[in-house]
């Protein structure tokens, strides 16, 4: 009976060491690589082209009288004509030298100031020529004095530079400039450098950015960085601006610069709030000015 009974006994412990093993845990599915962060950088810096714009053009008038003019000094040290200013307006109904260029033998003269008067006008002397020009003299607050220079292309003396203050005060200094040119017959032109070169055009190449708290002006291949908290109120840096701050100066070699300064605003308001300067070189040609070879500098520099 044992006998029979042990093939299946047999049977069945095969069948029990055939079965599916049990199936091991799951290895856990690989974890996610973390997000990269965002990689946030200022703007690419980039060539600046030139900006250009024609000036404006004044010819000049035929003196309104024959005026006794005054002998020119002969001490040419600033202050000299500082106090020629200072009695032009103190001294009521006078005529002065407030510039002169012996080299061109040019003179600028500020004509009588009459209470009634909206606009000083500058009377020109250039050699043989006279003419008068409806330009601001008055220094104002800061005093800066007119100038009249030579711009000696090494053919002799064929243009003159004029820079006359025309706005001074609480974060306001603005210049105007002038190029005087001889006709054939002695008549005197003026080119005035236009407004809209460096109150619209120029600051359209200005950027603004800000990185890790750090905030920076930028033009072309420049950038400065400025403290924005110390700057006052919240600065919106869409609003770049010129502010009111232009000059312009005769350089050593003989070329003109325009200096003027990089404006932001608060949100909601037109106040600019300087937070750097600026300059570029100025190239005048037939009736033509145009900025180029920008820089950009700390406002404190």
């Amino acid at each position: 009976m044992v006998k029979k009974f042990l093939p299946a006994l047999l049977a069945l412990v095969l069948l029990a060491g055939c079965a599916s093993p049990t199936p091991a845990e799951p290895e856990p599915l690989p974890e996610e690589p973390p997000a990269e962060k965002e990689t946030i950088s200022l703007p690419e810096p980039r060539r600046l082209e030139p900006i250009s714009a024609p000036a404006i053009v004044t010819e000049g008038r035929k003196p309104a009288e024959d005026y006794d003019l005054p002998p020119l000094p002969r001490d040419t040290d600033w202050r000299t004509y500082r106090n020629n200013a200072e009695r032009w307006v103190t001294d009521g109904p006078s005529i002065a030298v407030l510039a002169e260029d012996r080299e061109a033998d040019a003179v600028l003269y500020g004509l009588p100031l009459y209470a009634d008067a909206s606009q000083e006008t500058a009377l020109i002397r250039w050699g043989d020529s006279l003419a008068e020009f409806d330009w601001a003299l008055f220094p104002g607050p800061s005093m800066t004095l007119p100038q009249i220079e030579s711009l000696n292309t090494g053919l002799g003396v064929e243009k003159l530079a004029v820079i006359c203050q025309v706005g001074s005060g609480t974060g306001v200094s603005v210049a105007e400039l002038h190029i005087l040119e001889k006709g054939p017959d002695g008549t005197l032109t003026a080119y005035t450098f236009p407004e809209s070169l460096w109150q619209e055009q120029l600051p359209a190449l200005f950027g603004a950015a800000e990185l890790d708290g750090r905030t920076f002006a930028m033009l072309g291949y420049e950038l400065v960085e400025f403290d924005h908290a110390h700057e006052g109120p919240e600065l919106d840096l869409t609003t770049a601006s010129s502010g009111m701050i232009a000059s312009f100066s005769l350089e050593d070699w003989g070329g003109l610069r325009f200096r003027g300064t990089f404006c932001l605003s608060p949100p909601d308001s037109a106040m600019p709030c300087y937070v750097a300067k600026t300059s570029a070189q100025i190239v005048y040609e037939d009736g033509v000015f145009s900025l180029q070879d920008f820089h950009l500098y700390s406002y404190d520099q």
